[in-house]
């Protein structure tokens, strides 16, 4: 089970968001492509966590990272 993030966290994961969306719209992305970015922002941001996580841990990024893609690629 993932932590809870720090509130200060969800902060500037909220604004981080917020400023794709700015960025997705004054370029006129289209539906599709909204998705991928966002589904890739998401990942990006498990995979970086997967690997705080590991080195917080003191186990084996590669077994993190692994933990994420399998996440990322069959979704519950």
């Amino acid at each position: 089970m993932p932590a809870t993030p720090h509130p200060a966290e969800g902060h500037a994961a909220a604004d981080e968001a917020a400023a794709l969306e700015r960025q997705m719209d004054e370029l006129g992305l289209s539906p599709a492509e909204r998705l991928f970015l966002r589904t890739l922002h998401q990942t990006e941001r498990q995979i970086n966590d997967a690997f705080d996580e590991a080195q917080q841990s003191r186990r084996p990024a590669q077994q993190q990272v692994s933990r994420v893609y399998k996440q990322v690629s069959r979704p519950d």
